[in-house]
């Protein structure tokens, strides 16, 4: 069963980190009638789209910049967990929910077309969300981001995110422009992977005295897109719970320090600095900062999250 991801599930987080690389500011895409009707199936759920959403929920506020690269960005009229990372700016989306799992309430009163989920925990039914069927009974569709159901791992590749954003494509009616992002998307994980050497990196979050590790879906598949490996993948888990000693023992060349907090960049490389301070990735110098909002947004935020984790690790 997935989890939600790691700033909801572990930890509230609510930090903007500008990952390098990000997709630049596109225009509108010219979505036409031709391809329609689509089916999607995601977690199960087979869902049918006639003509491209007009209204879209997002699930977690970040996704908007994988909206904006397909150009349809101005589809989103609403989101939910705005208390746990902002939107973009200059977006004029109303929150929905300032909750992870809304209200069932909240989500058909803005009268989506597409609720574009962070996890399925947002549209499961349980905890008082709306379920697949009520979204459909209101006219609305589900798309869960990532692969994150409730039923199963989510994967832990960099396939996930290619075939979300096709499959986004032909639900908005631009193909073509889905084609061309993961085009360029393919291309930049190429360049950052070529710095990667096959360091083996630690990806882990030290938080009020203990350590966790990180491992599975978005981790893994940033750590090997960038070409090197989390010491941690074998995990079974997005996150769990470790001692320092397994960080030590494991004499990481480099660790990746995720954090949740609007200013903590710089303390939680302190906090893994002073935690690891024996390790070879310390003595390198090679301990650096990610952001769980970025992480957690999905979509071209993880290849932007590729190139970052390559740069700290390996230099431009």
């Amino acid at each position: 069963m997935s989890v939600p991801r790691l700033a909801v599930a572990a930890v509230a987080a609510a930090l903007t980190l500008a990952a390098c690389g990000s997709a630049p500011a596109a225009g509108p895409a010219a979505a036409t009638g031709e391809g329609f009707p689509v089916s999607v199936t995601r977690c199960g759920h087979e869902q049918t789209f006639v003509a491209p959403p007009e209204r879209v929920v997002l699930g977690w506020p970040t996704t908007q910049r994988t909206l904006a690269a397909l150009g349809v960005a101005d589809r989103v009229t609403g989101y939910v967990s705005g208390a746990l990372a902002p939107m973009p700016a200059g977006s004029t989306a109303q929150e929905v929910s300032p909750d992870f799992k809304p209200a069932k309430e909240a989500v058909l009163a803005a009268r989506p077309g597409l609720f574009l989920a962070n996890d399925e925990n947002q549209i499961s039914g349980a905890e008082g969300t709306a379920s697949w069927a009520d979204l459909d009974a209101a006219g609305g569709r589900g798309f869960v981001l990532g692969g994150y159901c409730l039923d199963a791992p989510a994967p832990d590749t960099l396939d996930a995110v290619y075939t979300d954003i096709r499959d986004l494509g032909s639900i908005f009616g631009v193909r073509d422009r889905a084609d061309q992002v993961v085009t360029d998307l393919q291309r930049r994980v190429t360049t950052a992977a070529a710095k990667g050497g096959g360091a083996r990196v630690a990806v882990v979050q030290v938080y009020d005295g203990k350590v966790a590790a990180l491992a599975g879906s978005y981790y893994n598949a940033i750590v090997a897109g960038a070409g090197m490996t989390n010491v941690f993948a074998g995990l079974g888990q997005n996150f769990a719970e470790i001692s320092a000693e397994q960080v030590l023992t494991s004499t990481p060349d480099a660790i990746i320090a995720v954090h949740d907090d609007p200013a903590g960049a710089d303390a939680a490389v302190a906090a893994a600095r002073e935690a690891f301070a024996s390790t070879p990735a310390v003595a390198a110098g090679k301990v650096s900062a990610m952001s769980s909002v970025d992480i957690s947004g999905g979509g071209v935020n993880i290849v932007d999250l590729v190139e970052q984790a390559a740069t700290a690790v390996h230099g431009p």
